[in-house]
């Protein structure tokens, strides 16, 4: 899984970065695709927020949590609500479209096996 973090009014320690690793690595076990996590943090008027983004194959999740208390809670409710979506399927397909030559050729393979 790879994971990039950035951080925005707020300086990124190395204990968030691996707190947030730890716990975006836990949404890993619902599927076996590689997957693509853009994790953004940020404190806005004393409210800790978080953004999550994690792209599949052929899948998009996103999750927003904020937390006035302590940034590890918002993050605990953010992955929290990304293992929900991922468990109840509740996420964007998004489907490739087939070019010409991939059609062409599908097509051809399946009249060269339906003759033989």
């Amino acid at each position: 899984m790879d994971v990039s973090i950035s951080a925005k009014h707020m300086e990124l320690t190395e204990a968030l970065k691996t707190y947030v690793t730890e716990r975006i690595n836990r949404v890993k076990k619902y599927t076996d695709h590689n997957l693509n996590a853009d994790i953004f943090l940020g404190v806005e008027k004393h409210r800790n927020h978080i953004h999550a983004t994690i792209k599949g194959k052929g899948f998009l999740l996103n999750s927003n949590a904020e937390d006035p208390s302590s940034m590890y809670k918002a993050i605990d409710q953010c992955v929290d609500k990304l293992e929900k979506q991922l468990r109840r399927g509740k996420y964007a397909y998004h489907d490739k479209k087939l070019g010409k030559e991939t059609i062409r050729t599908s097509t051809f393979s399946e009249i060269s096996t339906d003759d033989a």
